[in-house]
């Protein structure tokens, strides 16, 4: 949407009036509540598309938008669908606790019979417009404002589809609205039989349900419905396949709704019940398009390769983790090459990389990068797995995690995930890492008895300084270990360099290991680990060390630089009181025997 003159006249006033101090987040705000504030609908529209390009549809943006008049306020029915064991009162409670509007002409229909009691209801609703809720999802309490907006702007379209989160009963978000397909789909016009037979053809779910949905009555009274033998099970599918299929609707990404998620059930009736739903479909609505009902059910999971492996490194800490399946696999007889090229061609590609390109390999499969990915409860979103054939975890944690998201078809490789192991884990207790400690000491001729590693994730804004310089004067030897970088990273080399230079040769206990070398070595020769929040840390729990992460150190992977989010198992100090708690540990270490 283009800003006209005078529009960015009045912006313009209003800004003079804004603090200097201010982020430019907290400025586009101040700026909308200005335009609230003095009734000017027009610049505030102006503000909030500025402002949701920038920070996307936060809580910000959905309340602004909702706070636009619409006169008079149209009558809405709002259609809940009850299950079996919801009474009456609690059908009240749920659509009073998540929605504020007010003009709704509610009824009530069950769920076991949703089919034939809304064919026979719906001629007779008085509401312009038609929307539906349930106890299996929690809503925005904006929702019908939100897409009665966008549709009085927008009076080509007979409906909006909106977007949703995943949820877990603790509001825990497991999924947002996938990412790949928001330029695609957000603020785009689409048919709604162009939703449903991408999905069904693509075994992906870019159409929501009932309750991402609001339709105008006037389009679905003119809905042709067919009557026939709907499974129980899918009685809510039909109905959305019905009204959706020859709608025009506009789609917004706003996560206006949030799926509940309950324990999955394996059941074989129930994958029977969707595959007669969707022949049913396919022959009732689809017959004059080519699209072809696929058997989800079923999955190819034999593929013939050659024992050829190739695995794909960019870095030495990826290499080191790979390495331990490539020596099992060579002494199973299989072939074995690394490959720093990430889009080389092979028979059967093991990858660890954020970002992989599997489509080059007759067989695939991926490994995490690192084992402190967890901090978002769903990395599938940032890194898929569904374009892999194997997906390997290295515990019981990550296990938990990843069934726990694995009702999105991106986090599901082909032929199935399972528990190995975390490969390094292979060398805590092996002779050649004793011995290559050993070597590495001699070497290095250490000063003193205890050593403390420092081992970022990132080095920027003069970290190994800070460390040198707060630990130094101990009677400590100082290691450090940085990343072995990939050269896209120069930036961070340069810094890396630039420490070096600083400080080596210039302090009697401070001794350089190289990036190249295993971060298992250096591991195997501390007693304390300062970092940031490098999976160093996690690794360090494989040998019993105590870790300490630096919280107040800034990490530069997005901007401006967020400070460090360390895991909850590692002594949590600032750049001040660094020295303080390595000190205590020095003196005490029994005092911190728990972690």
């Amino acid at each position: 949407m283009l800003v006209d003159r005078l529009t960015l006249q009045k912006i313009d006033d209003i800004g003079r009036n804004i603090m200097n101090d201010m982020s430019i987040k907290e400025q586009m705000m101040q700026l909308t509540k200005q335009c609230i504030l003095s009734n000017d609908d027009k610049a505030m529209l102006e503000c909030l598309q500025i402002y949701k390009s920038s920070f996307g549809y936060d809580d910000f943006y959905i309340t602004s938008l909702s706070s636009l008049r619409i006169t008079p306020e149209p009558l809405v029915s709002l259609i809940y669908i009850k299950q079996p064991d919801e009474d009456e009162q609690a059908c009240c409670d749920n659509i009073n606790r998540y929605n504020n509007y007010q003009n709704l002409e509610i009824t009530v229909l069950s769920a076991d019979n949703l089919l034939e009691d809304f064919y026979h209801c719906f001629t007779s609703m008085s509401g312009q417009y038609i929307c539906f809720c349930d106890c299996n999802h929690k809503y925005d309490s904006n929702r019908i404002r939100a897409l009665l907006l966008l549709l009085s702007q927008n009076d080509s379209v007979d409906g909006v589809v909106c977007s949703r989160n995943f949820i877990e009963a603790d509001n825990t978000i497991l999924a947002h609205p996938e990412r790949i397909y928001r330029e695609v789909l957000d603020e785009h016009i689409f048919g709604g039989n162009q939703l449903l037979t991408y999905s069904i053809e693509n075994d992906v779910n870019i159409y929501g349900d009932l309750s991402t949905l609001l339709l105008s009555m006037d389009y679905v009274k003119t809905v042709p419905f067919f009557e026939c033998d709907i499974p129980d099970a899918m009685q809510q599918s039909a109905l959305l396949y019905q009204l959706l299929y020859s709608a025009k609707v506009l789609y917004t990404y706003m996560p206006l709704v949030s799926a509940i998620l309950t324990p999955a059930l394996h059941d074989a009736e129930l994958v029977h019940d969707f595959q007669k739903f969707l022949n049913i479909f396919q022959n009732q609505l689809l017959e004059h398009t080519s699209a072809t009902v696929n058997n989800f059910s079923q999955t190819e999971n034999f593929v013939p390769c050659k024992k050829d492996i190739t695995f794909f490194y960019t870095d030495m800490g990826e290499y080191y983790n790979l390495k331990p399946i490539a020596d099992e696999a060579e002494a199973r007889g299989y072939r074995v090459s690394f490959t720093r090229d990430i889009f080389a061609p092979a028979e059967i590609g093991v990858y660890c990389q954020h970002v992989c390109h599997p489509e080059n390999s007759r067989f695939s499969v991926i490994l995490l990068h690192d084992l402190a990915q967890g901090h978002k409860p769903n990395i599938w979103e940032y890194e898929p797995w569904n374009k892999f054939d194997i997906g390997i975890l290295p515990g019981k944690f990550w296990n938990n995690l990843w069934s726990r998201c694995a009702f999105n078809y991106y986090v599901n490789p082909r032929c199935g995930t399972y528990e190995f192991g975390y490969p390094k884990s292979d060398l805590v207790s092996s002779p050649e890492l004793a011995q290559r400690v050993s070597s590495l000491k001699e070497k290095l001729n250490l000063k003193y008895d205890i050593s403390i590693l420092y081992a970022p994730s990132w080095e920027n804004d003069g970290k190994e300084d800070d460390f040198i310089k707060a630990l130094s004067s101990l009677n400590v030897n100082l290691l450090i270990k940085q990343a072995d970088w990939s050269e896209v990273y120069s930036n961070i080399i340069e810094n890396i360099r630039q420490m070096r230079e600083l400080h080596e040769g210039k302090y009697e206990n401070v001794y350089y290991i190289e990036p190249q070398e295993s971060i298992m070595t250096a591991l195997a020769m501390s007693d304390i680990i300062v970092s940031d929040e490098s999976n160093v840390m996690a690794e360090a729990l494989m040998f019993g060390k105590l870790s300490i992460a630096v919280a107040d150190w800034l990490i530069p992977d997005c901007t401006p630089s967020r400070y460090a989010n360390p895991m909850d198992y590692v002594i949590k100090t600032t750049k001040k009181d660094l020295r303080k708690d390595v000190e205590r540990f020095l003196s005490s270490p029994k005092y911190y025997s728990d972690f």
